[in-house]
């Protein structure tokens, strides 16, 4: 019996197009029309890539197709509110924004029906060796802020400690993939003091839910012998860290979590981001303001240009309608994970999961649209699977 097809280099080029975010040349210098935004030479290879993968496969049969409606019909939705934004309101970039999410939840959609499992273990993968660069490049001082707030590779803290919390995920996934060798549990001290180097309050508070989701879905099976090794390489490891390279960061930490946050409780203005986007909402409860309303309304300023908060910012521009899309398309991803007993989930698909609920946590305190876009692809991975094969009577 011959192997069945699986996706090639598609894989890893929609993974460096999600990756990539906004990133355009004339940060190193370059200014090339047209293509200064690397999103547009990316995403014509990734669709040519996907085209000729398709050629190749053929159709396949997919269970959880309700999964990516729901997210198209909100996208579609936040698109077609342009038509109700106020004057003067700048809406292409957000308008281009929400179709590369579009493009980019079609893409891996695509990728899951073909083979969901192989595709979630290198996307994973890919994640942790990410994960291992920006740690790398953080930690030889490119990047940082000038507070001193740990960065990489021309993304901010908040986004750094997204992918430094992916890394440890990925370290744990790695370690059960090969059978618990510990090996796979020592980058996890490394992350974990990336991300409390990040600065990101919001990032922290993002793994503390993640964490409890996850301890209520395992607790019936927690076996705590086979906890003992693991903790204790983990302890020793983020001891040696913290004794070698604690000191760096020490005074940082207690001014950016202790004084600020615990003395002073400054919230970096997501309070009064927060209270404006519901102040919003009730004055527009049904439609909201339209796509980038907000900015248009409140008029901030270029530095704050977005809510911080995904459900608060689609209720302040999308209003109710919008509000109730976000829940249909929640519900429809957890209506196709659920849909397949606990048993019969894949170890990628649970890992993929607690990923994509980790960016969706912190989507609740950072970043806009574009930022949530990896929590939709992850939790499209855990909820897309090829369809079963139908077992057929016996005579």
């Amino acid at each position: 019996m011959t192997a069945p097809a699986r996706p090639g280099p598609v894989v890893l080029i929609a993974f460096v197009a999600a990756l990539s975010g906004r990133f355009t040349l004339d940060r190193i210098g370059f200014d090339v029309p047209l293509v200064n935004d690397v999103r547009v030479p990316l995403f014509l290879v990734l669709v040519l890539a996907v085209v000729l993968e398709a050629h190749h496969i053929g159709p396949r049969p997919v269970e959880g197709t309700q999964a990516l409606l729901g997210i198209l019909a909100l996208l579609l939705y936040q698109m077609l509110s342009v038509l109700w934004v106020p004057p003067g309101t700048e809406t292409g970039p957000v308008v281009g924004d929400l179709c590369a999410i579009a493009g980019l939840a079609v893409v891996y959609f695509n990728l899951a029906a073909w083979d969901r499992d192989w595709v979630t273990a290198t996307t994973l993968k890919l994640f942790h060796a990410t994960a291992w660069v920006y740690f790398l490049a953080a930690a030889s001082g490119r990047g940082h802020h000038s507070n001193g707030r740990w960065a990489a590779l021309g993304g901010g803290p908040n986004v750094f400690i997204r992918i430094m919390i992916l890394g440890i995920i990925t370290s744990l996934y790695l370690y059960l993939r090969s059978g618990e060798r510990l090996i796979w549990l020592i980058p996890m001290p490394a992350f974990m003091f990336g991300a409390i180097a990040s600065g990101s309050r919001g990032g922290i508070v993002a793994l503390a839910i993640t964490i409890v989701i996850a301890l209520l879905a395992i607790r019936p099976r927690i076996d705590a012998d086979r906890l003992v090794k693991p903790l204790a390489l983990v302890a020793v490891v983020g001891a040696v860290l913290v004794i070698l390279a604690g000191p760096m960061i020490a005074d940082y930490v207690r001014q950016r979590f202790v004084e600020e946050t615990i003395g002073q409780g400054y919230a970096s203005s997501r309070d009064v981001l927060f209270q404006m986007a519901i102040r919003l909402f009730l004055q527009r409860p049904v439609l909201g303001s339209g796509v980038n309303g907000f900015h248009t309304v409140t008029d901030l300023g270029f530095g704050e240009r977005y809510v911080h908060n995904l459900p608060l910012s689609i209720a302040a521009e999308g209003g109710f309608v919008g509000l109730a899309l976000l829940a249909v398309a929640w519900l429809g991803l957890w209506h196709a994970y659920a849909a397949l007993p606990l048993p019969q989930r894949s170890l990628e698909a649970r890992t993929a999961a607690y990923c994509g609920i980790f960016i969706g946590a912190a989507s609740l305190f950072s970043g806009d649209y574009y930022d949530a876009r990896l929590m939709w692809i992850l939790l499209l991975l855990a909820a897309v699977r090829p369809a079963r094969r139908p077992v057929r009577a016996r005579r």
